[in-house]
């Protein structure tokens, strides 16, 4: 009896599954490459006390990351994180071997706030492009909330 209410979810799941491929592979973390196993769509952070090598250890990952694929290059954000707001001389020791990827520089005490806003802004370009590649037909609730604000109607 439990057996078989096992596989009717079972069953749900999959069709769920199915429907929604698409958007939920989307949604996975995936990483890179094969050879650089870090998220290609998530957050990557090191917690160590300071003068342990994070930064070092950050952007060694980024000139990394740059030469695994040369036709599709994989374009990343570096947030360097530092109580004055400004690259320390590690950063701008090694900055100028960082080609591919941008270096930006957050003040500790305003990285939540510029963590949201940078969140905000995937939102949006996530739910754009839902948009487009469903050829402008199924606009999801960010999208709509996007056309609302900006008066294009979908009519």
């Amino acid at each position: 009896m439990l057996e078989k209410k096992f596989a009717d979810i079972d069953k749900k799941f999959e069709n769920v599954l199915k429907k929604n491929k698409r958007k939920l592979e989307n949604a996975q973390i995936k990483p890179i490459h094969d050879k650089f196993l870090f998220a290609q769509n998530g957050i990557t952070g090191l917690i160590a006390p300071p003068g342990s090598g994070k930064t070092f250890t950050y952007l060694k990952m980024a000139a990394q990351q740059q030469e695994l694929d040369e036709k599709n290059p994989f374009y990343e954000l570096v947030v360097i994180c530092s109580t004055s707001g400004q690259f320390d001389q590690t950063v701008n020791s090694f900055k100028d071997i960082i080609k591919k990827s941008k270096l930006v520089c957050i003040k500790d005490t305003e990285l939540l706030d510029w963590i949201k806003k940078y969140q905000r802004r995937v939102l949006k370009y996530n739910a754009i492009n839902e948009y487009i590649n469903s050829k402008f037909k199924d606009p999801n609730e960010e999208m709509q909330r996007i056309l609302e604000k900006k008066h294009f109607r979908n009519k």
